[in-house]
């Protein structure tokens, strides 16, 4: 329990809050570290955007929050697969759902299930809804998890979304000293600099790659980062993880001999990836 390996994630839209929790948890698998990646957001059910249709994903987030007799193997047994790493499961809303499909979510359900996930995985990853003031099993998930990571846009519309929902995690309970802040998909034109003060000071600059784009279109986010234009945004992804779980990270070989033969154009910046695993199996209950 002393470990920190809970995180849970904000933002505004379009901060890329959810490409940040991929990228996190493809790093923390690349040591072989089964990661569960929760999303929470009951809105715009996120998985269904990750993976193909043809992964199976039968189980809801909201059936685990809302049914009576919550176990280890029914939330294993929910946690879909990533098909690209068998040390990453996830969890999240299926295709066509809300909050209306199932019962009201209670807070102690809500912690039940995410203080069952600690003893379920190496690390566990939320990425919160955006509207988390709306969203129970958000706002457990920033009251439970050991950092926060606050993902704001360089722009106005970061620094309106800020002024609105900072202030509903004043209350003692969220711990404002174990919160980190980000500037998330960062574009070319943006001063990060003008802003940070807006936002009380920033850790981490997440710059827009192409790639990442590239990745989210095509539904390949849990793959590998090659283009020497990521460099910088896997950079920031290896300090996160250092700073939030103590997590050392080497730069992938395989970047760096793309990167020094000059396969991909230098023109911006970020940073590579890995591979990675999960022994999560879908045989119902099994690890």
């Amino acid at each position: 329990m002393g470990q920190e390996k809970m995180l849970a994630i904000i933002g505004n839209s379009g901060s890329g809050k959810t490409t940040v929790s991929i990228k996190l948890a493809c790093a923390l698998a690349t040591k072989k570290k089964n990661v569960i990646v929760v999303f929470c957001d009951p809105f715009t059910p996120v998985i269904p955007a990750l993976l193909p249709p043809s992964v199976i994903h039968d189980i809801s987030l909201g059936a685990l929050l809302t049914e009576p007799g919550l176990t280890q193997t029914n939330i294993l047994n929910a946690c879909v697969p990533s098909p690209s790493n068998e040390y990453i499961s996830l969890l999240g809303y299926r295709m066509g759902e809300n909050l209306l499909n199932y019962p009201k979510i209670t807070r102690d359900k809500a912690v039940e299930l995410f203080v069952s996930l600690r003893y379920l995985a190496d690390y566990v990853i939320f990425d919160c809804s955006t509207i988390f003031e709306a969203d129970l099993a958000s706002l457990v998930a920033v009251e439970t998890a050991d950092k926060v990571l606050k993902i704001w846009t360089a722009n106005l519309k970061g620094m309106s979304y800020y002024q609105s929902h900072i202030p509903m995690l004043e209350d003692s309970r969220y711990r404002k000293d174990s919160h980190l802040t980000a500037i998330g998909n960062l574009k070319v034109g943006q001063d990060w600099e003008a802003v940070s003060g807006q936002y009380g000071g920033v850790n981490y600059v997440l710059p827009y790659t192409a790639e990442l784009e590239q990745q989210d279109n095509e539904q390949t986010l849990f793959e590998s980062m090659f283009s020497s234009e990521s460099v910088p945004y896997q950079t920031e992804i290896n300090r996160i993880l250092f700073d939030v779980f103590s997590f050392p990270v080497i730069q992938s070989k395989k970047l760096d001999k793309k990167t020094e033969s000059g396969h991909v154009s230098k023109e911006k910046k970020e940073k590579g990836k890995r591979n990675f695993k999960l022994p999560f199996a879908r045989n119902k209950g099994e690890f």
